[in-house]
């Protein structure tokens, strides 16, 4: 603010700061009369008022920034731990699992319910936060790693029921044709020992189909050719001790015959030489219990016409694996499982 130029007579007392017309650092007007302005002096209080108050206002700002942070800071602190005693936490439970798999049979419900909890809290970290994207991308790694463990764990599991329930089948010596030989310690291989003119001579395994590998839904099994001059049938029909011979044409009967014919209930479905088979082949038959499906298989490979043909619902449990020989000096070996030549996983 300007001070009159009137002349001013204060006295001895006159200090240089009133000389300049300021008090305090504020300039002050002066009257007509040489007086100050008590207008002015309460103008200048109240603004030094405001702007004290806006100082503090602006501290007190400030600090509720600084506060708010904190908060920040310390919720997000709070959040990372939780989050991080909880995956801890988890990942003990899995090692925990995986110890006791290894040496019990496989909890895959368990499994499955930490999975669950896996995938509650990636949902969790998603709404609460997106600054812990490295975590939630190092869940998802553990996610991708404990499904792959669950899927390996449940073939094994899989694997190893088969085998647990895996009844091991033989020819049986009480149905077997009197012009054939059981030989060897599992009682797998045969030989036709009966007349040279030939008869068709059949011989039953002990156990029906419905106990070989019903694990899978499917019943199959292998024979290898090792001796053959002339005519063999193999396939499933149901168990009799009368008039074996006839067997391969009665009703109930699925045969796959080295001539490449197949029967279906006891019927021929025509000869074709592409589906063949002599000495040294292997060659399979098989049913799926659920679609009641035949397949057939030679040397590994599964044949084209399978699926074509369909086995009537019967009772699995009264049919039984049969191979019927024809001449003197045939010879086969069968495999009743588990490990085959044809790859059942491929079905």
């Amino acid at each position: 603010m300007s001070i009159s130029t009137n002349s001013i007579n204060c006295g001895d007392d006159f200090t240089p700061a009133a000389e300049n017309g300021e008090v305090n650092g504020d300039a002050i007007s002066l009257d007509n009369d040489g007086q100050f302005d008590s207008e002015s002096i309460a103008d200048q209080q109240q603004l030094k008022e405001f702007r004290e108050k806006i100082a503090k206002m602006e501290m007190e700002l400030k600090m509720a920034k600084l506060e708010v942070e904190n908060v920040k800071k310390m919720a997000k602190l709070e959040l990372e731990n939780e989050m991080m005693v909880e995956q801890k936490t988890l990942k003990e439970k899995v090692a925990k699992i995986e110890q006791e798999q290894e040496k019990n049979a496989i909890a895959v419900d368990q499994l499955t319910k930490m999975l669950e909890k896996f995938s509650e809290m990636e949902k969790q970290q998603k709404e609460h936060t997106k600054e812990n994207s490295d975590q939630l991308s190092k869940m998802q790694n553990n996610q991708k790693i404990t499904l792959e463990k669950i899927s390996e764990l449940e073939i094994e599991q899989k694997q190893r029921k088969a085998l647990l329930n895996f009844q091991q089948n033989y020819w049986d010596a009480n149905f077997c044709h009197e012009n054939l030989k059981i030989i060897g310690e599992k009682s797998l291989t045969f030989l036709y020992t009966g007349n040279d003119y030939g008869c068709y001579s059949p011989v039953f395994a002990k156990h029906p189909i419905l106990l070989n590998n019903n694990s899978s839904n499917i019943f199959y099994y292998e024979i290898s050719v090792k001796k053959m001059k002339s005519f063999m049938s193999f396939g499933f029909a149901v168990k009799q001790q009368t008039k074996l011979e006839e067997i391969r044409n009665k009703k109930g009967t699925y045969a796959y015959e080295s001539d490449g014919d197949i029967r279906v209930n006891g019927k021929g479905k025509g000869i074709n030489a592409k589906y063949s088979y002599d000495v040294g082949d292997t060659v399979g038959i098989g049913v799926h219990f659920i679609t009641r499906k035949l397949f057939f298989t030679k040397n590994g490979l599964r044949l084209d016409f399978s699926d074509i043909f369909s086995a009537p619902s019967f009772a699995a449990d009264s049919f039984h694996p049969f191979v019927s020989l024809w001449e003197f000096g045939n010879k086969i070996e069968a495999d009743f499982g588990p490990n085959f030549e044809f790859d059942l996983s491929t079905l």
